[in-house]
């Protein structure tokens, strides 16, 4: 009777050690982030943050989760800490529906959860911020926590990111910025407080989603770490945390008995100047927080006057366009110069679909230049955002010429020849979120010659 009226409380109450059920809403829209101080990045969210909400239960815990999609885009769900098939029910949800899925808890461990639509919206979706961390305390207790007979004086919870100004530069890896919980040296603004001789439980997640991470704090060695999370998996006595992207780490550390700052970093020194790096500040009479959880500031519901930058990975940046391509015309041949060939090579210009966005995202260009839109995305397959078919269809233009091409598979290739000035905006109709600009200018040599 006893052992039913605790399994009874546990699921109820939610009882540390008694099975339970657990219930967590995430909602799928896209949102803009303030990723540092006067810097804004157009992406996608649950829950209007990136990272999302952080999700903790128990090993053997029955978790329910409800999806919500709040977008005008298709998105769905990928839970790494379920031992199932997941994108039968969680898959292509569509704007408007709602979607309920449960799985128990098998495995202790941190794990990653993002947006997952299916097929090439994998890539696109987490690449824009949808992603957050699980983490399913397990059973048997952490080694450090049964040699000291007391849990963690702070339980820190760290999720590094990456964002990128394009879909070209996600393809080759160049990241503008890497983050921890969403934000450039977030715990450099606001630095850890720590007592010295603190223990310190460290849950590490890598979503990427495309670099190696290895966890440091300067000044210390990390006395007991867990891959992925799981007691079983132990290594003792460590510098750094390696973790590819989706890899995980549990690291016990005590503070060393001296006081001053500490420095959370990624050893990947190219990544951390990028943002990747913290503090934690060590004093006697630190005041005593819990915990520092693994989740990305609130959105913003615009992008305000005063922004010094706007990261937009599928469309269109801030004034100064980081990738705008002027083509300028060569004077001895009177035709426009290729972009990224010899000089005076013939045309066409190319802009690339790749990653869910178009590469040059702004291409300033004279009149008669040809244009020739190239599908660089290679998954080509199933259909609506889950497929990496795109198009171009102009939805504003200050000029006489809308175009729209046909909707092309990988490799494949359209030709535009602009014979009118003109300021053309266009989308991609299968990905309404992908948007470039072609201008095209009269030289002033041909203004000339018309007067």
């Amino acid at each position: 009777m006893r052992k039913v009226l605790g399994v009874l409380a546990g699921l109820v109450l939610g009882i540390p050690g008694v099975a339970a059920e657990r219930h967590f809403t995430l909602e799928a829209r896209s949102s803009i982030f303030e990723v540092d101080q006067g810097v804004y990045l157009r992406g996608f969210s649950f829950n209007d943050m990136s990272p999302g909400p952080m999700l903790v239960v128990e090993e053997g815990d029955t978790v329910h989760i409800t999806l919500r999609n709040l977008d005008n885009v298709t998105h769905g769900l990928s839970i790494h800490a379920a031992n199932t098939q997941t994108s039968r029910f969680l898959g292509n949800v569509q704007p408007g529906e709602t979607r309920e899925f449960s799985f128990t808890a098998d495995f202790p461990g941190v794990f990653m959860y993002h947006c997952a639509p299916g097929g090439h919206g994998i890539m696109a979706h987490t690449m824009g911020g949808q992603f957050g961390m699980i983490v399913v305390e397990p059973k048997e207790k952490y080694r450090m926590e049964r040699e000291l007979g007391r849990g963690p004086d702070l339980k820190l919870y760290i999720i590094q990111s990456e964002a990128y100004a394009s879909g070209r530069d996600f393809y080759d890896g160049k990241a503008l910025y890497v983050m921890f919980n969403g934000r450039n040296f977030r715990y450099v603004d606001e630095p850890i407080p720590v007592r010295p001789g603190d223990y310190l439980r460290i849950y590490f997640l890598n979503v990427g989603p495309n670099l190696t991470s290895t966890l440091h704090v300067v000044g210390g060695i990390f006395e007991y770490m867990y891959y992925q999370g799981n007691p079983k998996n132990l290594v003792v006595g460590a510098q750094t945390a390696l973790a590819g992207p989706s890899d995980s780490w549990v690291i016990e550390w005590r503070v060393p008995p001296v006081e001053g700052d500490y420095t959370l970093v990624t050893h990947v020194f190219g990544t951390a100047i990028k943002g990747a790096l913290g503090i934690l500040r060590a004093k006697k009479d630190a005041p005593r927080i819990p915990e520092v959880r693994a989740e990305g500031v609130p959105g913003v519901k615009e992008i305000p006057a005063s922004a010094k930058r706007v990261v937009d990975p599928y469309g269109l940046a801030s004034p100064g366009h980081e990738h705008t391509v002027r083509v300028p015309l060569d004077p001895a041949l009177a035709q426009p110069v290729a972009v990224g060939a010899k000089a005076l090579e013939p045309l066409p210009v190319t802009v690339q679909m790749v990653g869910n966005s178009f590469y040059p995202k702004v291409l300033e260009i004279p009149v008669g230049t040809t244009v020739e839109f190239v599908n660089e995305d290679v998954f080509d397959l199933l259909e609506g955002e889950r497929t990496g078919r795109h198009d171009a269809v102009v939805i504003d233009v200050q000029g006489p010429e809308p175009f729209v091409t046909p909707k092309l598979g990988h490799g494949e290739r359209y030709r535009i020849t602009f014979t009118k000035p003109g300021e053309y905006v266009y989308i991609c109709s299968i990905h309404p979120y992908m948007k470039g600009i072609i201008r095209v200018y009269e030289p002033l040599s041909q203004r000339a010659d018309s007067q």
